[in-house]
């Protein structure tokens, strides 16, 4: 079966159309294998990732560092027996854990100098352990027995200032932030946590700095400097689609963050295809934040109008909706890893019409639990070397797992019966798939991996698996093609209960403007593969159907306002319901931010 991003393995003939209106819609369906959308035929007019710019943390002062006087020239020609060194008002840390900042020193005359350089390695080594602190060395604190006293002032954050235009939600970054005046010394990796939360705060850039306070020795205050963006819109043109439901799209998104004070954003979206009746998809989306742990809790709807141009006055039409609720929470957010747990449910209406007729009638009510994760280098995201960055580590991995079961609530469609006959449909409206069952069990896994063996070559990985228990409804299918692993094909050219995919690409620079006027290049060269396996198939196939493609593209940025991808793809085997093997396929998609421009 295919969906309408491949109608037919993208070849539905006028002369097939006309004996099909003589038909009877039962007939029809099983004679031209059609069924109502696939996901990803729907979801296309998602925002391209890349068109959001992310919200941005940093964590600037802390305790003032004093020059060390013992590097002074005065001391130059002085030298002391160094037995040792103890570190009075040390918090947090066990004094051996300081041990290695002088323990080459110990039991030789070394000069004056070297206790500054003692100093200073204690003082990293508390930086790492992610401590904000001082470490001094007064010159009286250098005992006759060769042992030097070291001063450790330590910071502890005792009170958290918002400034800047923190919008609404004002109260909720303090929330966020607030959370680290509960702890007895500042520690850095331990406010991770919340400083991302706060980073993560649809459209906000924030930067965290620490001033002394004025009371205690150590005691700072956070001064937290917000600005934000409450407005973006952006816009994309592809020419992913099949010709039956068009070649060239445009998306545009609008997003307005902050809408309510609660860390929320509105969403709304706008699919087109070029020929207006083809295909129109419209979506909006709303989530906030709840409390000050990072729970997020949102809602998303699409509406589709899909009309294929199949010729005979394009007899065929669907309509599909879809009403997600979820709720999300961060159960590890670092820099170097994130584990987020979401669950929640989709209700999915699909009709397909022929002519007037109601041919198939989907009603899907699913609910699923969601793991999504993620870790990069520590060494490239915590120090950078050798040409490597948080945004440009030498390997990240990210993978989510998905567990989706079909339930038989809020009118959910019931099955056909048992086979052959599928008695229930026989004489009515049939489910968009005969055999299927609406309370399915399917098992999902995306991933996404990188490795940069120098920080100008990549190689990725991206493996796309599905596994489904039963026959399942149109909307649940395993898909490949354009949208998903399969360059070069149409749209759902593969359709399977169950499938198994990935694309490798080997990619030359990275997408790294030095500036908001520059450009930036990556050529790259890929291979996709997607199989895909069908449970009580109606009519005989290859089991699996799969496909294969190649071709290589370049990948265009300005600035952080414009993305470019011109990709050359050559399917290397046909399409199942092909007659011969597809051409090369020249595919485009063009991202630009139109507001704002300038930020």
């Amino acid at each position: 079966m295919r969906g309408f991003g491949g109608l037919v393995g993208g070849r539905l003939t006028r002369g097939a159309v006309a004996l099909a209106a003589c038909a009877s819609p039962s007939a029809l369906l099983a004679q031209s294998a059609l069924q109502a959308p696939t996901r990803e035929a729907i979801e296309r007019a998602a925002p391209p990732p890349e068109a959001v710019p992310p919200s941005k943390l940093t964590v600037d002062g802390g305790v003032e560092r004093a020059p060390c006087p013992l590097a002074e020239p005065r001391f130059a020609g002085l030298t002391v027996d160094f037995k040792g060194a103890v570190f009075d008002n040390l918090k947090g840390m066990k004094p051996e854990d300081l041990a290695s900042s002088y323990e080459d020193f110990v039991g030789k005359k070394v000069p004056l100098a070297t206790i500054c350089e003692v100093r200073d390695a204690a003082a990293t080594i508390l930086r790492r352990a992610g401590y904000i602190a001082a470490v001094q060395v007064p010159p009286q604190r250098i005992a006759a027995d060769g042992i030097v006293h070291f001063d450790v002032l330590m910071a502890r954050l005792v009170r958290v200032q918002v400034r800047g235009d923190a919008g609404k939600s004002e109260k909720l970054l303090a929330a966020y932030l607030n959370k680290l005046t509960e702890q007895p010394l500042f520690n850095e990796k331990d406010a991770e946590r919340y400083l991302l939360l706060a980073r993560d705060l649809p459209g906000y850039d924030v930067r965290l700095t620490l001033r002394p306070a004025g009371t205690a020795p150590g005691e700072v205050v956070g001064e937290v400097i917000a600005s934000r963006m409450p407005f973006m819109v952006t816009a994309n043109l592809q020419n992913y689609g099949s010709h039956q439901v068009g070649r060239w799209g445009g998306l545009i998104t609008g997003q307005a963050n902050d809408v309510l004070g609660y860390g929320d954003r509105l969403t709304l979206g706008l699919f087109q295809s070029v020929q207006t009746r083809e295909q129109t998809v419209l979506q909006s989306g709303y989530d906030i934040r709840v409390g000050g742990e990072g729970l997020t809790i949102g809602g998303r709807f699409t509406y589709a109008w899909t009309r294929p141009s199949v010729g005979q006055g394009d007899p065929l039409k669907s309509r599909t909706l879809v009403a997600s609720l979820e709720a999300t929470y961060p159960l590890l957010r670092s820099q170097t890893a994130n584990i987020r747990l979401s669950g929640g449910g989709d209700l999915v209406d699909q009709d397909l019409r022929f002519t007037n007729v109601l041919l198939t009638r989907d009603r899907l009510r699913v609910g699923y639990l969601q793991l999504d994760m993620a870790a990069a280098d520590p060494r490239s995201i915590l120090g950078g070397r050798a040409g490597y960055s948080s945004i440009l580590p030498r390997w990240r991995v990210s993978g989510s797992f998905e567990l989706r079961r079909g339930l038989g609530i809020l009118g959910a469609s019931e099955d056909c019966g048992p086979g052959p006959l599928y008695a229930a449909c026989a004489a009515g409206v049939s489910l968009s798939r005969i055999q299927a069952d609406p309370t399915a069990t399917v098992i999902r896994f995306t991933g996404f991996s990188e490795v940069r063996p120098r920080p100008n070559i990549a190689f990725a990985f991206s493996p796309r698996l599905q596994y489904g228990f039963s026959p399942l409804m149109s909307y649940e299918q395993y898909s490949g093609g354009a949208y998903t692993i399969g360059r070069g094909y149409d749209p759902g050219a593969i359709i399977g209960d169950s499938g198994a995919g990935f694309s490798i690409e080997g990619r030359y620079g990275a997408l790294l403007p030095r500036s908001r006027t520059s450009f930036a290049f990556q050529p790259y060269a890929f291979f996709d593969a997607a199989w895909v396996w069908n449970r009580r198939v109606l009519v005989a196939e290859n089991d699996p159907l799969k496909l294969y493609s190649a071709g290589a593209g370049l990948r265009v940025a300005y600035g952080d306002r414009v993305r470019l991808d011109v990709t050359a793809a050559v399917p290397l085997r046909k399409a199942p319901n092909d007659l011969q093997r597809g051409d090369t396929r020249v595919m485009v998609s063009l991202t630009t931010r139109l507001i704002p421009w300038g930020k």
